[in-house]
């Protein structure tokens, strides 16, 4: 599945089959890699994101902008800090689990920013995708 949403060039490739990092005994049928290029930088990003088991496979452009949309919202939790991250989420600050999560959603946002999206960007962006596509 292909799109374009403003300068950026969207694709999902459906892998299948993954071990999920998370938990390493638990298998997940629906995994995707999801790539995102700047087509005015040519920078480009990708991101992991699983579909859900009644629908695995991102087969509609509302799908992929909420993949796109999720990836820019894990980016956000991180925004601020470890100690505002679990606060927001309900974590524990003394918990490796939450300390782990939180190292993965920093890094989709230095993915994004990386590519080009900045925090104004992305509060513009998600707007948009909440109003267009009910994200």
């Amino acid at each position: 599945m292909r799109t374009q949403y403003n300068e950026f060039k969207i694709t999902s490739t459906f892998l299948g089959n993954k071990l999920w990092a998370a938990d390493d005994k638990m298998q997940n049928y629906n995994n995707h890699l999801v790539t995102i290029v700047n087509t005015e930088t040519h920078k480009k990003t990708a991101f992991e994101f699983w579909g859900s088991i009644m629908k695995p496979e991102i087969t509609t452009e509302n799908e992929l902008m909420f993949a796109f949309y999720c990836f820019l919202l894990d980016g956000e939790g991180s925004r601020y800090g470890f100690n505002d991250f679990c606060a927001n989420f309900g974590y524990d600050t003394d918990s490796r689990k939450a300390y782990k999560a939180f190292k993965a959603c920093e890094k989709s946002l230095k993915k994004a920013e990386r590519i080009g999206i900045d925090e104004n960007m992305t509060s513009d962006i998600m707007n948009d995708l909440q109003e267009n596509y009910g994200c």
